[in-house]
């Protein structure tokens, strides 16, 4: 055993690993497409713009906190546009923390299930109901800001309504 750790350490490094990559590829791709296919509908070109970096330190600071701790960035989707409503912006930005408030929801019939699964399926609920949260934020360049810009009520209603799903579903 290595100093400290019990003999099954290996299996919470492979445990941790799979449920850390697989809520933050589905979650964090799913966001960004779902931007980008928003984006294309109206017609604009768009392309996901990918930093390496970003998601080698998102899975590393995932796993050796066993999914307590999460920093996300590994890329966003890019949206080339002469000009956009601020209804076109609202509907490209609502669509990403959409997705993931659907994502969260996919997996939580997982968290009935034992072992692995469950604790699958569990990150999978936390971090997508943490990137929608985050991404409804009305500020800078986060999803929110935009879609506050577009309908306020609407804005304030998916933050107030994805941080109680947050409080009362993790």
């Amino acid at each position: 055993a290595v100093s400290g750790m019990g003999p099954d350490w290996r299996g919470v490094i492979v445990g941790n690993l799979a449920t850390v990559s697989l809520s933050l590829a589905l979650g964090f791709f799913g966001h960004e497409m779902a931007h980008k296919a928003v984006a294309v509908r109206y017609g604009y070109r768009s392309y996901y713009k990918m930093w390496t970096q970003g998601l080698f330190f998102a899975l590393l600071i995932g796993i050796a906190s066993s999914g307590r701790f999460l920093f996300a960035a590994p890329g966003a989707v890019m949206i080339q546009a002469r000009h956009t409503t601020a209804e076109e912006n609202g509907k490209i930005s609502i669509a990403g923390p959409l997705t993931n408030l659907g994502i969260a929801a996919l997996f939580y019939p997982l968290t009935f299930f034992p072992g692995l699964v469950a604790s699958i399926g569990g990150f999978g609920v936390f971090i997508n109901l943490l990137l929608s949260l985050f991404n409804f934020l009305p500020i800078g360049p986060l999803d929110g800001r935009k879609v506050f810009s577009w309908k306020p009520k609407l804005g304030i209603g998916m933050l107030v309504l994805t941080g109680l799903m947050m409080f009362f579903g993790t």
